[in-house]
Protein backbone atom coordinates (compact mmCIF):
# COMPACT_ATOMS: atom_id res chain seq x y z
CA UNK A 1 0.00 0.00 0.00
CA UNK A 2 2.84 2.39 0.87
CA UNK A 3 4.57 1.59 -2.40
CA UNK A 4 1.43 2.41 -4.39
CA UNK A 5 0.99 5.68 -2.48
CA UNK A 6 4.56 6.72 -3.27
CA UNK A 7 4.09 5.88 -6.95
CA UNK A 8 0.89 7.94 -7.05
CA UNK A 9 2.67 10.85 -5.37
CA UNK A 10 5.47 10.72 -7.95
CA UNK A 11 2.88 10.67 -10.72
CA UNK A 12 1.03 13.71 -9.35
CA UNK A 13 4.26 15.68 -8.87
CA UNK A 14 5.32 14.74 -12.39
CA UNK A 15 2.04 15.77 -13.99
CA UNK A 16 1.30 18.91 -11.99
CA UNK A 17 4.74 20.43 -11.49
CA UNK A 18 7.46 18.85 -13.63
CA UNK A 19 5.62 18.34 -16.91
CA UNK A 20 4.63 22.03 -17.39
CA UNK A 21 8.25 23.10 -16.81
CA UNK A 22 9.65 20.36 -19.08
CA UNK A 23 7.45 21.49 -21.98
CA UNK A 24 8.95 24.98 -22.04
CA UNK A 25 12.48 24.48 -20.68
CA UNK A 26 15.14 25.10 -23.38
CA UNK A 27 16.88 21.97 -24.68
CA UNK A 28 20.58 21.47 -25.36
CA UNK A 29 20.78 19.76 -28.72
CA UNK A 30 23.88 17.72 -27.86
CA UNK A 31 23.06 16.61 -24.30
CA UNK A 32 22.56 12.83 -23.88
CA UNK A 33 21.51 10.98 -20.71
CA UNK A 34 22.04 7.25 -20.14
CA UNK A 35 19.82 5.58 -17.51
CA UNK A 36 20.56 2.11 -16.13
CA UNK A 37 18.07 -0.45 -14.85
CA UNK A 38 16.78 -0.62 -11.28
CA UNK A 39 18.22 2.27 -9.30
CA UNK A 40 20.70 3.09 -12.05
CA UNK A 41 22.92 0.01 -12.07
CA UNK A 42 26.02 0.19 -14.25
CA UNK A 43 25.59 -2.86 -16.46
CA UNK A 44 24.09 -4.17 -19.67
CA UNK A 45 23.72 -2.38 -23.01
CA UNK A 46 23.49 1.11 -21.54
CA UNK A 47 26.82 0.66 -19.76
CA UNK A 48 28.71 -0.40 -22.88
CA UNK A 49 27.21 2.21 -25.21
CA UNK A 50 27.92 4.91 -22.60
CA UNK A 51 31.54 3.73 -22.36
CA UNK A 52 31.80 3.83 -26.15
CA UNK A 53 30.66 7.46 -26.14
CA UNK A 54 33.38 8.15 -23.57
CA UNK A 55 36.11 6.30 -25.49
CA UNK A 56 35.12 8.08 -28.72
CA UNK A 57 36.01 11.51 -27.24
CA UNK A 58 33.33 13.35 -29.19
CA UNK A 59 33.95 16.99 -28.36
CA UNK A 60 30.56 18.18 -29.60
CA UNK A 61 28.48 15.86 -27.37
CA UNK A 62 27.81 16.24 -23.65
CA UNK A 63 26.66 13.03 -21.96
CA UNK A 64 26.06 11.66 -18.46
CA UNK A 65 25.14 8.42 -16.74
CA UNK A 66 22.17 8.97 -14.43
CA UNK A 67 21.99 6.89 -11.24
CA UNK A 68 20.30 6.74 -7.84
CA UNK A 69 22.94 4.31 -6.56
CA UNK A 70 25.71 5.95 -4.51
CA UNK A 71 28.09 3.06 -5.11
CA UNK A 72 27.72 3.53 -8.87
CA UNK A 73 28.10 7.28 -8.44
CA UNK A 74 31.35 6.88 -6.50
CA UNK A 75 32.72 4.30 -8.92
CA UNK A 76 32.13 6.46 -11.98
CA UNK A 77 33.53 9.52 -10.23
CA UNK A 78 36.67 7.59 -9.29
CA UNK A 79 37.15 6.77 -12.98
CA UNK A 80 36.46 10.40 -13.89
CA UNK A 81 33.40 9.47 -15.93
CA UNK A 82 30.53 11.96 -16.33
CA UNK A 83 27.76 11.01 -13.91
CA UNK A 84 24.67 12.60 -12.35
CA UNK A 85 23.01 11.57 -9.09
CA UNK A 86 19.22 11.52 -8.84
CA UNK A 87 17.58 13.31 -7.09
CA UNK A 88 19.65 16.51 -6.92
CA UNK A 89 18.76 20.03 -8.05
CA UNK A 90 21.65 20.16 -10.52
CA UNK A 91 20.54 16.84 -11.96
CA UNK A 92 16.99 18.09 -12.47
CA UNK A 93 18.34 20.95 -14.59
CA UNK A 94 20.39 18.58 -16.76
CA UNK A 95 17.38 16.30 -17.21
CA UNK A 96 15.24 19.20 -18.38
CA UNK A 97 17.98 20.23 -20.83
CA UNK A 98 18.63 16.74 -22.23
CA UNK A 99 17.66 16.23 -25.86
CA UNK A 100 18.24 12.44 -25.87
CA UNK A 101 17.66 9.72 -23.27
CA UNK A 102 19.11 6.23 -23.76
CA UNK A 103 17.84 3.23 -21.77
CA UNK A 104 17.76 -0.57 -22.03
CA UNK A 105 14.74 -1.15 -19.78
CA UNK A 106 11.34 0.29 -18.89
CA UNK A 107 12.34 1.43 -15.37
CA UNK A 108 13.92 4.67 -16.65
CA UNK A 109 10.49 6.36 -16.44
CA UNK A 110 10.11 5.85 -12.67
CA UNK A 111 10.03 8.59 -10.02
CA UNK A 112 8.81 11.14 -12.57
CA UNK A 113 11.94 10.79 -14.75
CA UNK A 114 9.63 10.39 -17.73
CA UNK A 115 8.11 13.81 -17.04
CA UNK A 116 11.52 15.49 -16.81
CA UNK A 117 12.46 13.89 -20.14
CA UNK A 118 9.10 14.02 -21.90
CA UNK A 119 10.42 16.15 -24.79
CA UNK A 120 13.73 14.29 -25.13
CA UNK A 121 14.19 11.87 -28.01
CA UNK A 122 14.05 8.37 -26.64
CA UNK A 123 16.40 5.52 -27.57
CA UNK A 124 15.61 2.00 -26.33
CA UNK A 125 18.39 -0.61 -26.47
CA UNK A 126 16.46 -3.24 -24.48
CA UNK A 127 18.30 -5.93 -22.52
CA UNK A 128 18.17 -9.08 -24.57
CA UNK A 129 16.76 -11.21 -27.33
CA UNK A 130 13.73 -13.02 -26.06
CA UNK A 131 11.66 -16.14 -26.43
CA UNK A 132 8.92 -14.62 -24.26
CA UNK A 133 6.15 -12.12 -24.78
CA UNK A 134 7.27 -8.65 -23.72
CA UNK A 135 5.70 -5.34 -22.76
CA UNK A 136 2.71 -4.53 -25.02
CA UNK A 137 2.66 -8.14 -26.21
CA UNK A 138 2.39 -9.47 -22.65
CA UNK A 139 -1.26 -9.83 -21.56
CA UNK A 140 -0.17 -9.57 -17.92
CA UNK A 141 1.14 -6.04 -18.52
CA UNK A 142 -1.02 -4.53 -21.22
CA UNK A 143 -4.26 -2.92 -19.94
CA UNK A 144 -7.36 -4.59 -21.31
CA UNK A 145 -9.68 -2.56 -23.58
CA UNK A 146 -12.14 -2.27 -20.69
CA UNK A 147 -9.51 -0.91 -18.35
CA UNK A 148 -9.91 2.79 -19.13
CA UNK A 149 -8.42 3.86 -15.82
CA UNK A 150 -5.45 1.58 -16.36
CA UNK A 151 -4.82 3.06 -19.81
CA UNK A 152 -5.00 6.60 -18.46
CA UNK A 153 -2.58 5.84 -15.65
CA UNK A 154 -0.14 4.07 -18.00
CA UNK A 155 -0.21 7.02 -20.40
CA UNK A 156 0.21 9.58 -17.62
CA UNK A 157 3.19 7.68 -16.19
CA UNK A 158 4.79 7.13 -19.61
CA UNK A 159 4.70 3.37 -19.16
CA UNK A 160 4.63 2.52 -22.89
CA UNK A 161 6.21 5.49 -24.68
CA UNK A 162 6.96 5.71 -28.37
CA UNK A 163 10.71 5.40 -28.90
CA UNK A 164 12.38 7.48 -31.58
CA UNK A 165 14.96 4.72 -32.11
CA UNK A 166 14.75 1.08 -31.07
CA UNK A 167 17.54 -1.50 -31.19
CA UNK A 168 16.80 -4.97 -32.51
CA UNK A 169 19.47 -7.58 -33.13
CA UNK A 170 17.97 -9.04 -36.32
CA UNK A 171 15.06 -8.90 -38.73
CA UNK A 172 13.64 -12.09 -37.19
CA UNK A 173 13.59 -10.51 -33.73
CA UNK A 174 12.10 -7.32 -35.14
CA UNK A 175 9.25 -9.20 -36.82
CA UNK A 176 8.60 -11.88 -34.19
CA UNK A 177 9.28 -10.08 -30.91
CA UNK A 178 9.87 -6.34 -30.85
CA UNK A 179 7.36 -4.90 -33.29
CA UNK A 180 4.56 -6.39 -31.18
CA UNK A 181 6.07 -5.35 -27.85
CA UNK A 182 7.10 -1.71 -28.34
CA UNK A 183 6.05 1.48 -30.08
CA UNK A 184 8.86 3.02 -32.11
CA UNK A 185 9.43 5.32 -35.08
CA UNK A 186 12.71 3.91 -36.39
CA UNK A 187 14.58 0.69 -35.78
CA UNK A 188 18.27 -0.15 -36.04
CA UNK A 189 19.28 -3.77 -36.44
CA UNK A 190 22.69 -4.41 -34.95
CA UNK A 191 24.43 -6.41 -32.28
CA UNK A 192 24.17 -5.56 -28.60
CA UNK A 193 26.74 -3.13 -27.15
CA UNK A 194 27.31 -5.53 -24.23
CA UNK A 195 28.48 -8.21 -26.68
CA UNK A 196 31.29 -5.99 -28.01
CA UNK A 197 33.29 -6.94 -24.91
CA UNK A 198 33.53 -10.51 -26.24
CA UNK A 199 35.80 -9.26 -29.04
CA UNK A 200 38.43 -7.56 -26.88
CA UNK A 201 40.34 -7.97 -23.67
CA UNK A 202 38.16 -6.28 -21.02
CA UNK A 203 39.83 -3.13 -19.70
CA UNK A 204 39.35 -1.35 -16.36
CA UNK A 205 36.21 0.38 -17.64
CA UNK A 206 34.64 -2.87 -18.87
CA UNK A 207 35.36 -4.43 -15.47
CA UNK A 208 33.45 -1.75 -13.60
CA UNK A 209 30.39 -3.26 -11.97
CA UNK A 210 31.49 -6.90 -12.25
CA UNK A 211 31.83 -9.25 -9.26
CA UNK A 212 35.61 -8.91 -8.98
CA UNK A 213 36.01 -11.50 -6.23
CA UNK A 214 34.25 -14.25 -8.18
CA UNK A 215 35.91 -13.21 -11.45
CA UNK A 216 39.40 -13.53 -9.94
CA UNK A 217 38.51 -16.79 -8.24
CA UNK A 218 37.19 -18.27 -11.49
CA UNK A 219 40.36 -17.28 -13.36
CA UNK A 220 42.48 -18.96 -10.68
CA UNK A 221 40.37 -22.14 -10.69
CA UNK A 222 40.45 -22.37 -14.51
CA UNK A 223 44.24 -22.09 -14.37
CA UNK A 224 44.17 -25.06 -11.97
CA UNK A 225 42.24 -27.15 -14.51
CA UNK A 226 38.64 -26.65 -13.36
CA UNK A 227 35.75 -26.20 -15.77
CA UNK A 228 33.40 -23.25 -15.16
CA UNK A 229 29.63 -23.78 -15.45
CA UNK A 230 27.46 -20.68 -15.20
CA UNK A 231 23.94 -21.29 -13.92
CA UNK A 232 21.80 -18.31 -14.96
CA UNK A 233 18.06 -18.94 -14.48
CA UNK A 234 15.53 -16.36 -15.63
CA UNK A 235 13.16 -14.24 -13.57
CA UNK A 236 9.82 -15.80 -12.71
CA UNK A 237 6.71 -13.75 -12.06
CA UNK A 238 5.40 -16.38 -9.64
CA UNK A 239 7.03 -17.79 -6.53
CA UNK A 240 8.39 -16.16 -3.42
CA UNK A 241 12.13 -16.40 -3.69
CA UNK A 242 14.69 -18.92 -4.78
CA UNK A 243 12.69 -20.63 -7.55
CA UNK A 244 14.82 -23.75 -8.03
CA UNK A 245 15.07 -24.22 -4.25
CA UNK A 246 11.35 -23.59 -3.84
CA UNK A 247 10.62 -26.25 -6.41
CA UNK A 248 13.23 -28.66 -4.98
CA UNK A 249 14.74 -28.77 -8.45
CA UNK A 250 18.30 -28.64 -7.11
CA UNK A 251 19.96 -30.39 -4.20
CA UNK A 252 22.85 -28.04 -3.50
CA UNK A 253 24.94 -30.58 -1.61
CA UNK A 254 24.58 -33.18 -4.37
CA UNK A 255 25.60 -30.58 -6.96
CA UNK A 256 28.65 -29.63 -4.91
CA UNK A 257 29.77 -33.29 -4.65
CA UNK A 258 29.26 -33.66 -8.41
CA UNK A 259 31.42 -30.59 -8.99
CA UNK A 260 34.13 -31.89 -6.69
CA UNK A 261 34.19 -35.29 -8.42
CA UNK A 262 34.67 -33.82 -11.90
CA UNK A 263 36.50 -30.57 -11.06
CA UNK A 264 33.54 -28.43 -12.12
CA UNK A 265 32.82 -25.04 -10.57
CA UNK A 266 29.17 -23.97 -10.66
CA UNK A 267 28.74 -20.20 -10.58
CA UNK A 268 25.18 -19.13 -9.69
CA UNK A 269 23.98 -15.86 -11.23
CA UNK A 270 20.36 -15.35 -10.21
CA UNK A 271 18.14 -12.58 -11.52
CA UNK A 272 18.67 -9.26 -9.68
CA UNK A 273 14.94 -8.93 -9.02
CA UNK A 274 14.84 -12.17 -7.03
CA UNK A 275 16.14 -12.72 -3.54
CA UNK A 276 18.44 -15.69 -3.05
CA UNK A 277 19.32 -16.96 0.41
CA UNK A 278 21.83 -19.75 0.68
CA UNK A 279 25.15 -20.04 2.49
CA UNK A 280 27.82 -21.15 -0.01
CA UNK A 281 30.62 -21.27 2.55
CA UNK A 282 30.28 -25.03 2.93
CA UNK A 283 30.10 -25.74 -0.84
CA UNK A 284 33.51 -24.85 -2.33
CA UNK A 285 32.55 -26.01 -5.83
CA UNK A 286 29.59 -23.64 -5.91
CA UNK A 287 30.07 -19.87 -6.13
CA UNK A 288 27.54 -17.04 -6.01
CA UNK A 289 28.00 -14.17 -8.46
CA UNK A 290 26.46 -10.92 -7.22
CA UNK A 291 22.98 -10.74 -8.71
CA UNK A 292 23.15 -7.04 -9.66
CA UNK A 293 26.69 -7.25 -11.06
CA UNK A 294 27.61 -7.16 -14.76
CA UNK A 295 28.18 -10.74 -15.95
CA UNK A 296 29.21 -10.11 -19.56
CA UNK A 297 33.01 -9.84 -19.12
CA UNK A 298 32.72 -13.08 -17.12
CA UNK A 299 31.14 -15.07 -19.98
CA UNK A 300 34.45 -15.60 -21.75
CA UNK A 301 35.56 -17.73 -18.76
CA UNK A 302 32.50 -19.99 -18.93
CA UNK A 303 32.95 -23.48 -20.42
CA UNK A 304 29.23 -24.34 -20.36
CA UNK A 305 26.07 -22.33 -19.79
CA UNK A 306 23.21 -23.81 -17.77
CA UNK A 307 19.96 -21.87 -18.08
CA UNK A 308 16.24 -22.21 -18.71
CA UNK A 309 14.33 -19.41 -20.47
CA UNK A 310 16.82 -16.57 -20.02
CA UNK A 311 17.94 -14.47 -22.97
CA UNK A 312 21.55 -14.89 -21.84
CA UNK A 313 21.82 -18.03 -23.97
CA UNK A 314 21.52 -15.89 -27.12
CA UNK A 315 24.55 -13.84 -26.04
CA UNK A 316 26.50 -16.97 -25.14
CA UNK A 317 26.04 -18.24 -28.71
CA UNK A 318 28.88 -15.88 -29.66
CA UNK A 319 31.31 -18.37 -28.08
CA UNK A 320 29.91 -21.50 -29.78
CA UNK A 321 30.22 -23.48 -26.55
CA UNK A 322 27.79 -26.02 -25.02
CA UNK A 323 24.49 -24.88 -23.53
CA UNK A 324 22.35 -27.13 -21.35
CA UNK A 325 18.76 -26.13 -20.66
CA UNK A 326 17.15 -26.92 -17.32
CA UNK A 327 13.40 -26.17 -17.68
CA UNK A 328 12.39 -28.09 -14.56
CA UNK A 329 9.11 -26.12 -14.35
CA UNK A 330 8.26 -25.83 -18.04
CA UNK A 331 4.51 -26.51 -17.79
CA UNK A 332 4.09 -24.20 -14.80
CA UNK A 333 6.20 -21.48 -16.38
CA UNK A 334 4.26 -21.25 -19.64
CA UNK A 335 0.96 -21.54 -17.74
CA UNK A 336 1.57 -19.05 -14.91
CA UNK A 337 4.52 -16.86 -15.90
CA UNK A 338 5.08 -16.07 -19.57
CA UNK A 339 3.73 -17.15 -22.91
CA UNK A 340 6.53 -18.03 -25.33
CA UNK A 341 6.87 -16.53 -28.81
CA UNK A 342 8.94 -19.41 -30.20
CA UNK A 343 8.59 -23.15 -29.85
CA UNK A 344 10.86 -23.78 -26.88
CA UNK A 345 12.28 -27.06 -28.10
CA UNK A 346 13.11 -25.58 -31.51
CA UNK A 347 14.73 -22.31 -30.40
CA UNK A 348 16.93 -23.71 -27.61
CA UNK A 349 20.13 -25.18 -29.16
CA UNK A 350 21.06 -27.68 -26.49
CA UNK A 351 19.80 -30.69 -24.51
CA UNK A 352 16.79 -30.14 -22.26
CA UNK A 353 16.86 -31.67 -18.76
CA UNK A 354 14.04 -31.58 -16.24
CA UNK A 355 15.72 -33.30 -13.28
CA UNK A 356 19.06 -32.82 -11.57
CA UNK A 357 20.47 -36.28 -12.23
CA UNK A 358 19.84 -35.97 -15.97
CA UNK A 359 21.27 -32.44 -15.97
CA UNK A 360 24.47 -33.55 -14.22
CA UNK A 361 24.89 -36.52 -16.54
CA UNK A 362 24.44 -34.25 -19.57
CA UNK A 363 26.94 -31.65 -18.32
CA UNK A 364 29.52 -34.38 -17.68
CA UNK A 365 28.98 -35.67 -21.20
CA UNK A 366 29.42 -32.21 -22.73
CA UNK A 367 32.58 -31.30 -20.82
CA UNK A 368 34.35 -34.64 -20.29
CA UNK A 369 33.51 -36.87 -23.22
CA UNK A 370 35.19 -36.11 -26.54
CA UNK A 371 32.30 -36.87 -28.83
CA UNK A 372 30.44 -35.27 -31.72
CA UNK A 373 28.77 -32.00 -30.73
CA UNK A 374 25.26 -32.65 -32.05
CA UNK A 375 24.05 -29.10 -31.29
CA UNK A 376 26.81 -27.13 -33.05
CA UNK A 377 24.82 -26.66 -36.26
CA UNK A 378 21.70 -25.75 -34.29
CA UNK A 379 23.64 -23.11 -32.33
CA UNK A 380 24.80 -21.65 -35.65
CA UNK A 381 21.24 -21.61 -36.98
CA UNK A 382 19.82 -19.81 -33.94
CA UNK A 383 22.74 -17.39 -33.83
CA UNK A 384 22.27 -16.40 -37.46
CA UNK A 385 18.56 -15.89 -36.83
CA UNK A 386 19.19 -13.77 -33.76
CA UNK A 387 22.09 -11.51 -34.72
CA UNK A 388 22.61 -9.41 -37.83
CA UNK A 389 26.26 -8.75 -37.09
CA UNK A 390 29.14 -10.33 -35.19
CA UNK A 391 32.12 -8.01 -35.30
CA UNK A 392 32.52 -6.19 -31.98
CA UNK A 393 31.54 -2.83 -33.52
CA UNK A 394 27.88 -2.66 -32.54
CA UNK A 395 28.35 0.30 -30.18
CA UNK A 396 29.99 2.33 -32.92
CA UNK A 397 27.18 1.60 -35.38
CA UNK A 398 24.48 2.46 -32.84
CA UNK A 399 26.25 5.63 -31.70
CA UNK A 400 26.52 6.85 -35.30
CA UNK A 401 22.85 6.05 -35.90
CA UNK A 402 21.86 8.04 -32.79
CA UNK A 403 23.96 11.00 -33.90
CA UNK A 404 22.40 10.91 -37.39
CA UNK A 405 18.84 10.06 -36.36
CA UNK A 406 18.70 12.59 -33.54
CA UNK A 407 20.56 15.26 -35.54
CA UNK A 408 23.23 15.97 -32.93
Amino acid sequence: MLDKTIKLLHLLIGLLFILPVAWVYPKKKNLVLFIGNGDGQFRDNVKYLYLHFFRSSLSNIEFFFLTENKQVLNQLQQHQLPVLFFPRWGTFRKMLQASIVVSDNFAWIKKAKYHFLVRARKVQLWHGCSIKRLELDDPLLKPTPASVVGKILYTAAGRFPTYDLFLSTSEANTQNIFKHAFRYRQIVESGYPRNDVFFRQPDSFDQMGIDRAIFKKAVSLKNQGHKIVLYAPTYRDTGEGDDFLEENALDIDVLNRFGKKHRFIFVFKVHPNRRFEFDFNSTPHLLLYQSAADVYPFLSLVDLLLTDYSSIFFDYLHFDRPIVFFPYDYEKYIRNDRNLKYDYHWVTPGPKCTCQSDMQHTIAGCLLEKKYDEYRQKRKEIFEMSFTRRDGNSSEQIMRRIITQCDI
